[in-house]
Parts: C-alpha cells; sequence; structure tokens
C-alpha cells in the first residue's frame, strides 16, 4: 500500500475518525481561549472570534462522533463495546451535548447584548476539561497511550 494512494487515506477503516477529532478538540479549546482573552482585555473581535470557533466544534462534534461510530462499525464490526472504548464513546457524546449547550448559552447571551456570564465560563471549563478526558481516553484505545500496571 502506497502513502501516497487517494484510496487507502480516505476510505481506512477508522483513519477519518483519527483526523477529524481534532477539529472540535483544538476548536472549542481556542473558542474558551478567546472568551477568557476577550474579557480581559475587552475585544468584541476576540468575542466574536470565540463564537465562530465554538459553531465549528459543535459542527465537528457532530462528525467526530459520527465517524467514532462508523469506525466501531467498520474496525469491530459492531461488537459490544465495553472497557475504555465505551467510556470513550459515552464522553464523546457528553462532550458533543455541551458544545451545544455552550452555543446555545452564547446565542441566548448575544440576542440580549451581554457578554458569557460566570455559568458559561464553569460550563466551558467543565467540557473542556471532558474533552481533555475523552482525548486522553481515545489515545488509550487507539495504542498511542500506553498503560502500565
Amino acid at each position: 500500500m502506497s502513502p501516497f494512494d487517494i484510496r487507502s487515506i480516505l476510505l481506512a477503516k477508522h483513519a477519518q475518525h483519527v483526523v477529524i477529532v481534532h477539529f472540535p478538540i483544538a476548536l472549542s479549546l481556542m473558542s474558551l481561549l478567546f472568551d477568557v482573552v476577550a474579557v480581559w482585555r475587552r475585544k468584541p473581535a476576540l468575542e466574536m472570534a470565540a463564537h465562530y470557533n465554538l459553531i465549528g466544534a459543535a459542527i465537528s462534534s457532530l462528525v467526530a462522533v459520527a465517524t467514532g461510530l462508523a469506525a466501531w462499525q467498520w474496525l469491530l464490526e459492531g461488537a459490544k463495546l465495553r472497557g475504555n472504548l465505551r467510556l470513550h464513546l459515552v464522553f464523546a457524546v457528553i462532550c458533543s451535548g455541551m458544545l451545544w449547550l455552550l452555543w446555545w448559552m452564547r446565542s441566548q447571551g448575544r440576542r440580549a447584548g451581554k457578554p458569557p456570564g460566570p455559568a458559561y465560563f464553569v460550563v466551558a471549563t467543565i467540557a473542556a476539561a471532558a474533552i481533555a478526558l475523552t482525548g486522553h481516553l481515545g489515545g488509550i484505545v487507539s495504542g498511542v497511550v500506553v498503560v502500565t500496571q
């Protein structure tokens, strides 16, 4: 198999998920960072950048979950999930839901003309921690992170 064969790249049983998951991770963390700096420095442009990053994170999280489910079906042939793989799936769905909740909270505040409040930052921080945990579990499942006992 050639590393330049486009069919092997696009049709690999799990490759899409491994690549796509980085988009919601990066976009959501940058959204939180832009929000913190926007409030700290009172920069509306950064608040707008945070808003668009959050929209991108929420949309791409659905794609990441879908490709994860597809990888499960193709790679494991729909076998029963258990252990870290099940935790990874549960946390991924929770993280996607939290991103959509954050988007909703942000859109409500934007309609009222208010910047994100403390509740938004609490939920965003919890979401960032959950995303980090989900990514860590994904690394364990994929074999990137080796767990020794």
